[in-house]
């Protein structure tokens, strides 16, 4: 038998929310968790945790749902409105990333690595708007990632923050996001925050394919956690796996062995400032 909520309807929206989902499905003559996940290619533990209120769904998750479900019309808008309720209650937090999110929060050190993109601790809020915007989601949702971008960056700039050691690909600075005056708005804000004393930034040349071009990580480490890796491929993946981590941080270090120093990497970052004042005249 599927396990019941354990959570209270009546005050937890994400309760209620997956307390609907419950009844959707059994009303769609779908009898078990595990037969509705693999109509849409999941688990029976994620079902699950959608129908407990343990977690939310987003948006097409839950829509690729109610088309299983047969819910259109007057019912479908109240589902959608509840499910608003639940994600705003729930936050924007991915249950792929709560683990490493958490663990950032406590980290002494933390290690990144950005290949087309400024990496998100270090975005400013316009930059991780424009692109969560690109990537899809609606004003609310790419304003509630944004706003989770900042409470990440205050592991950087906040009281007794983290050491940082960021990598950034020199074609981050010239892949665009939003307007050019997005680009040297945050591009201005990484040269005021390499200069923190708690913060190593250095740029690596663009210089053709390597090792490091395959794709974007962060670790968190420090005393009282596991090391912690989230690495961006096609979904991003969190794992503390140690044999994981530790190829990651050997990666590392092979990536920072390509990189400039750090007047340097200030120096690199004020010319690609310079090239995007001159977008604007364009």
């Amino acid at each position: 038998m599927p396990r019941r909520n354990s959570r209270d309807p009546e005050s937890d929206p994400a309760a209620a929310f997956g307390d609907t989902l419950r009844r959707l499905r059994e009303a769609a003559d779908i009898s078990t968790q595990g037969a509705a996940g693999k109509r849409q290619n999941y688990s029976h533990h994620t079902i699950s945790r959608w129908e407990t209120g343990a977690t939310v769904p987003d948006e097409s998750q839950v829509n690729g749902l109610l088309d299983d479900y047969a819910v259109t019309g007057l019912l479908r808008d109240i589902v959608m409105n509840s499910w608003r309720l639940a994600r705003k209650a729930k936050g924007p937090i991915r249950e792929f990333f709560a683990k490493y999110f958490a663990e950032e929060q406590q980290a002494a050190f933390l290690r990144l690595w950005g290949v087309l993109l400024i990496p998100g601790p270090l975005q400013t809020q316009a930059y991780a708007y424009a692109m969560f915007r690109k990537g899809g989601l609606d004003e609310e949702e790419a304003a509630e990632q944004a706003d989770l971008r900042m409470q990440r960056r205050a592991r950087v700039t906040g009281e007794k923050p983290a050491h940082v050691t960021a990598l950034i690909y020199e074609r981050a600075l010239y892949y665009q996001v939003g307007t050019p005056e997005t680009m040297i708005a945050q591009l201005i804000d990484l040269q005021e925050l390499s200069r923190r004393c708690n913060v190593v930034l250095q740029v690596v040349p663009d210089e053709g394919f390597f090792s490091g071009a395959r794709g974007s990580f962060g670790i968190a480490s420090g005393p009282g956690i596991a090391d912690i890796v989230d690495q961006e491929t096609v979904q991003d993946y969190v794992t503390e796996d140690p044999d994981v981590v530790g190829t990651v941080v050997a990666h590392f270090e092979v990536i920072r062995g390509y990189a400039r120093n750090v007047a340097e990497s200030q120096a690199v970052i004020t010319e690609a400032i310079q090239w995007w004042e001159s977008q604007q005249k364009k």
